[in-house]
């Protein structure tokens, strides 16, 4: 439901692709690819359980935090960012299934109600921001003034 109503979104605001991201795609990709590198080699070093120390969900958790914050910190468009707020729930998601043995139900709650809380709140930004300027380029945020 929610890539739909992203494209709904996308569709509605007239969004075709992000023409000037603040850093570009190849180096966002070489970038990408070295976090999840060093993803790799910092889980390896952390002090993890004995059940939880031949498995990649803390390696694969941090590579997509790191790809989440990466996306969400070098896209101008709102819509764009919402995606990589997006990503960096899905990778709380897959550290937080470490922690369901032993608090299923709050994890599972608070991974929920945060992503419930962030399209929300993104929803509403990107509606605003569309319906105030010509652009949803967050980058002309910053010469707003009182």
């Amino acid at each position: 439901m929610i890539p739909w109503l992203l494209f709904g979104a996308m569709n509605k605001i007239q969004i075709k692709r992000e023409v000037e991201p603040f850093i570009g795609y190849v180096s966002t990709l070489i970038i990408g690819a070295i976090t999840t590198a060093l993803a790799f080699v910092f889980a390896a070093k952390l002090p993890l359980a004995p059940e939880h120390q031949g498995l990649l969900f803390v390696p694969a958790a941090i590579a997509t935090m790191m790809t989440g914050f990466l996306a969400l910190t070098t896209r101008r468009k709102a819509i764009s960012q919402v995606i990589g707020y997006l990503i960096l729930e899905n990778g709380i998601f897959i550290f937080g299934l470490l922690l369901s043995t032993a608090m299923p139900v709050m994890v599972e709650a608070g991974v929920l109600l945060d992503l419930l809380v962030g399209i929300f709140v993104m929803g509403i930004v990107i509606n605003h921001i569309s319906n105030e300027f010509s652009s949803i380029d967050t980058s002309r945020l910053t010469a707003l003034k009182e």
